[in-house]
């Protein structure tokens, strides 16, 4: 069984026809049927139901597509492996990211990244943790960033504590709410209130502090930082967000705003990978460079070994 035996059979079933997978693969079609045959005769197994006169695999081919198509992921990630040793001087990286920690980790961490290796090829997506998860196993990223609290506990996934930074909502600096003294959540939800996607058990903390009924603490949900910022600053909003310099500094300031009761909050990332799978050098060092941007910030707890 050989590679190039493997990709002829994965373009068999993305063109569906012999004559467009040999097409594809730049080959005749007596050529390719030939290497679909050998693949057949080496397996000792049929792969293809010819008796129909269209292409339809067996059983058996179904399962040697599926593993086809894992195999030919590993060797391409094999290759960039081999290659990133001279230096990361090649290669390429897929980064998920959950909603805060796009904002807050991914373009800090991705600006080191691409400083110090300007060759690598990187590519991020930003999506909620599930989603992440989903793509993970499949292999279409390499390792996601997001708060773990939803993450139940999967087989195949191993999950390092990320140090936990402050969070807090902001406002604009001279935001009605800063002449209190102290500051409820009830008297906060007198403005619009925006936050991303919470966490179930962290949701339904805010949602036992509010009182007021028919609304939900948050009346805006955005995944966001920029956005959260800008109805900060235009819209008197009263923002949910980590306390980084980051997301307090872009261009205006924005300040904190306590909430009685709702003191000594945290994120709670965590840096996801398949289980059992050497991370390549190009992972390695974004997880370095990740950690090293959360080490930084102020107020940041310890770095968490695997969960």
């Amino acid at each position: 069984m050989q590679l190039r035996q493997l990709q002829h059979l994965v373009a068999l079933a993305e063109q569906g026809s012999f004559g467009r997978a040999a097409q594809a693969s730049h080959l005749s079609q007596p050529a390719l049927s030939r290497s679909i045959e050998a693949l057949e005769e080496g397996l000792q197994v049929r792969l293809i139901d010819r008796a129909y006169g269209t292409v339809r695999f067996t059983q058996a081919g179904e399962l040697v597509l599926a593993r086809a198509r894992e195999l030919l992921i590993d060797a391409r990630q094999l290759k960039e492996d081999v290659l990133q040793l001279e230096g990361l001087a090649a290669g390429s990286l897929q980064v998920g990211l959950g909603p805060f920690a796009a904002g807050m980790l991914g373009r800090a961490a991705l600006t080191l990244l691409v400083q110090r290796h300007p060759q690598l090829s990187v590519r991020t997506e930003v999506a909620d943790t599930a989603t992440l998860a989903e793509r993970l196993h499949r292999r279409e990223i390499d390792l996601f960033i997001a708060d773990t609290r939803d993450l139940a506990r999967q087989s195949g996934l191993e999950t390092m504590r990320l140090p936990d930074v402050p969070v807090s909502f902001f406002v604009q600096p001279r935001h009605p709410l800063r002449r209190l003294a102290s500051v409820t959540l009830e008297q906060a939800m007198d403005y619009p209130v925006a936050g991303p996607r919470l966490p179930a058990r962290v949701a339904a903390q805010f949602e036992h502090q509010a009182k007021r009924a028919g609304r939900g603490v948050f009346n805006l949900v955005c995944d966001d930082t920029g956005t959260l910022r800008h109805l900060a600053l235009t819209a008197r909003a009263v923002v949910l967000a980590p306390d980084a310099p980051a997301f307090r500094h872009e261009t205006q300031p924005l300040v904190p705003l306590p909430i009685a009761g709702l003191e000594g909050m945290r994120t709670h990332y965590g840096l996801v990978t398949l289980a059992g799978r050497t991370p390549s050098p190009a992972a390695a060092a974004y997880t370095r460079f990740v950690t090293e941007v959360m080490s930084a910030a102020p107020g940041a707890g310890k770095t968490g070994a695997p969960e």
